[in-house]
C-alpha cells in the first residue's frame, strides 16, 4: 500500500465527508425531526483504497459510490476463496471457541473500573483515527517526539510493529485531515477497525489524549461521534444515556439497571447471543421467523451471492476466557438464556449451554525444571485449577499440560477459564503468557480449531492477549515424527495466524452488526480448511 499517505487519505477522505457517502443517516424512530449521521466504518485498507477509486473515478456515479459504500459497512470484503464448496467440507474439525469477556461480549469492566458508560466511549475513542505527521522516532528516546522536517514521518503505528511510541504524542488533526477541535456539529471523520494500521495514523487511544478516553464523546475532541455514542446506548438498552458520563461517574444508571427484572442480560452484546444460536442451535424448537431468519440470510450472503455455507461443525465447544472475575455473573447469564430465559429469545433452549459452578476453572504456568535459574520457556507447562484456588497459592492441577488439557476440553461443551494475569503482568502483556489457544493439533490425535476471539490482540510482536501454542517435532529414536510436546509461537510467527487462530475484536464492530462475530469465525474454519 505504497501509495497511501496521510494527505492522501486527508484528502480523499475529505471528499467523501463533502459528498456524504462515508455516513448512514440515521432517523429515531421517537422524533422525525431527531436526525443524526453516523461516520462510515472502514474494515481494511483494500475497502479505503476501493472506495477512493470510487470516488476519484470520473465515469462513477453517486448512486453506485452510496451502494458500495453500504456494501462495505458490513463488513463483507471478501476472496473468491469463499464463493465455492471447500474440498474438505467433509472433513470438518472440532470448533472451539474462546470468548474473551469485558469488552468483547460485555461491556463495562468493575475490575478496570470501567462503568459500562465509559466503555462505550472506550470503543469509539479506539477506532477513531488521529493523524501521526510529524511524530519522529527516536532510538533512545521515544517520548521525545520532536517535529523535526529532517527526519521522515513515522510509515506504521505501534501496533502495526513499528517501535516508535505514539502515547506521548498530541494529535492535531483526524486522519482525513479535519482539526480535532472542531464543534460537535461538524461531520464526524471515518472510523477505522482493522488489523493493520493506514500509514501516518493511530488511535486517538494510543496518544496523550488517552486519558480523556473514557468521557471520549462528552469532550471537545469527541464530541464530533458524540451521536453514535447515542446509538450504541439505545442498541445496548442504557438508560439516560444523553448526559450520564459528563460527571465521569457513569454508575448510576448502571446500578438502576441491575435492579431490572432481566439484569442477568444487561450489558451483554446481542451479538454474542445470536452467535451462540448460531453454532448451539436450540434444541427445544425451532426459532421463530422473527428471531432467526433475517440473521440468518445475513450469514448466507456473507461472501456474495454464490456463496455456499460449511457445513456445521460436528461439535462446537464455547471456553469463556478472562482476566477478570466476572465468570459467575458471565455463567449464571449464558446458562439462563440456554433455559429460555432470555426476554429477547424466549423460545431458545438448548442444555449444552448451561454452564455449572464446577466447569469454572483458573489457569497457571508452572516449569519441569523446579530450579528457577536453569528454567527455560519451553519447559513451561499450562493447568488448569478449580475457580476457587487462590490465583497466587495453587493447589494441585486438574488437568495439567497441553495434551491433558486438550482432552478435557474436548469432552466439554461449555468451560470457563480466568487466565493468570499475574503471570501475563510478569511478562510484560507478552502474547504467549496471556490465554493460549491451540493448533495443528492433528499431528497429536486431536481433530480442533480452535479460534480466540479478543479485543485485547494486537498487531505487535511483544504485546496482546492471545498466545498459540504449537506442536513441536522432537528427534527421538532416530525419527523426526515425534511430537511430544506444545511450544508457544513468538513474533510474527503468532501474528501471521490473526483471522484463522486469533481474531482482534473491534468492539464498536458488534456492537453494531449482530453478525459479525459469525462473519468473523466462519472466514477463519475457511482459512483453516485451506491449509489442508
Amino acid at each position: 500500500y505504497s501509495s497511501f499517505s496521510s494527505l492522501h487519505i486527508g484528502t480523499h477522505c475529505n471528499m467523501m465527508t463533502k459528498n456524504n457517502n462515508c455516513l448512514t443517516k440515521k432517523n429515531a424512530e421517537s422524533n422525525d425531526d431527531d436526525d443524526f449521521l453516523l461516520p462510515k466504518m472502514y474494515s481494511t485498507l483494500d475497502e479505503i483504497d476501493r472506495h477512493l477509486r470510487c470516488i476519484t473515478d470520473s465515469s462513477t456515479t453517486t448512486a453506485s459510490s452510496a451502494a458500495d459504500a453500504t456494501k462495505d459497512s458490513c463488513d463483507t470484503s471478501s476472496s473468491a476463496t469463499y464463493g465455492h464448496e471447500h474440498e474438505h467440507a467433509n472433513n470438518l474439525p472440532h470448533l472451539f471457541l474462546h470468548f474473551d469477556v469485558n469488552e468483547t461480549i460485555l461491556l463495562g469492566d468493575p475490575a478496570g473500573g470501567d462503568s459500562v458508560h465509559e466503555c462505550v466511549n472506550k470503543i469509539i475513542a479506539k477506532s477513531a483515527f488521529v493523524s501521526t505527521s510529524g511524530i519522529h522516532c527516536h532510538e533512545n528516546d521515544s517520548d521525545n517526539l520532536l517535529n523535526d522536517p529532517a527526519k521522515p514521518t513515522i510509515k506504521r503505528s505501534p501496533s502495526s510493529g513499528n517501535i516508535c511510541d505514539t502515547h506521548q504524542f498530541e494529535p492535531t488533526h483526524w486522519w482525513n485531515g479535519m482539526s480535532i477541535d472542531n464543534d460537535c456539529n461538524s461531520t464526524p471523520p471515518p472510523l477505522y477497525t482493522g488489523w493493520t494500521y493506514p500509514p501516518n495514523t493511530c488511535p486517538y487511544y494510543r496518544t496523550r489524549y488517552k486519558v480523556h478516553a473514557k468521557k471520549f464523546t462528552s469532550s471537545l475532541h469527541g464530541q464530533v461521534y458524540r451521536p453514535l455514542y447515542d446509538e450504541l446506548c439505545q442498541k445496548m438498552g442504557l438508560k439516560n444515556c444523553a448526559r450520564d458520563d459528563d460527571d465521569g461517574s457513569g454508575g448510576g444508571s448502571d446500578l438502576q439497571q441491575q435492579q431490572q427484572p432481566s439484569s442477568v442480560f444487561q450489558n451483554f452484546l446481542p451479538a454474542f447471543w445470536q452467535t451462540l444460536m448460531y453454532y448451539f442451535p436450540s434444541t427445544k424448537t425451532e426459532l421463530p421467523n422473527n428471531e432467526s431468519a433475517p440473521f440468518l440470510v445475513v450469514v448466507a450472503g456473507l461472501v456474495g451471492t454464490e456463496c455456499r455455507r460449511l457445513p456445521p461443525p460436528p461439535k462446537v465447544t464455547l471456553v469463556l476466557r478472562t482476566f477478570g472475575l466476572d465468570l459467575p455473573r458471565v455463567a449464571v447469564a449464558i446458562s439462563e438464556f440456554a433455559k429460555g430465559n432470555h426476554p429477547e429469545y424466549p423460545n431458545y433452549s438448548n442444555e449444552d449451554l448451561i454452564l455449572a459452578e464446577g466447569d469454572l476453572y483458573c489457569s497457571g504456568w508452572s516449569y519441569h525444571n523446579k530450579n528457577g535459574n536453569d528454567a527455560k520457556e519451553e519447559e513451561l507447562v499450562y493447568s488448569l485449577h478449580r475457580a476457587n484456588t487462590n490465583q497466587e497459592e495453587k493447589g494441585t492441577a486438574v488437568y495439567s499440560g497441553d495434551d491433558d488439557i486438550l482432552n478435557f476440553l474436548q469432552s466439554k461443551s461449555i468451560i470457563g477459564i480466568q487466565d493468570n494475569y499475574p503471570f501475563w503482568r510478569e511478562n510484560k502483556h507478552a502474547p504467549w503468557a496471556g490465554k493460549p489457544v491451540w493448533t495443528n493439533t492433528r499431528v497429536h490425535g486431536h481433530d480442533h480449531h480452535h479460534v480466540l476471539l479478543d479485543d485485547n490482540i494486537h498487531n505487535d510482536p511483544s504485546d496482546g492477549a492471545g498466545g498459540i501454542r504449537v506442536p513441536v517435532v522432537v528427534e527421538k529414536d532416530g525419527s523426526s515424527n515425534n511430537y511430544n510436546r506444545y511450544e508457544s509461537l513468538h513474533g510474527e510467527e503468532a501474528l501471521a495466524l490473526h483471522g484463522r487462530h486469533l481474531i482482534r475484536v473491534p468492539t464498536i464492530r458488534p456492537s453494531l452488526e449482530d453478525d459479525w462475530f459469525i462473519r468473523q469465525i466462519e472466514k477463519a474454519r475457511w482459512l483453516e480448511l485451506d491449509k489442508y
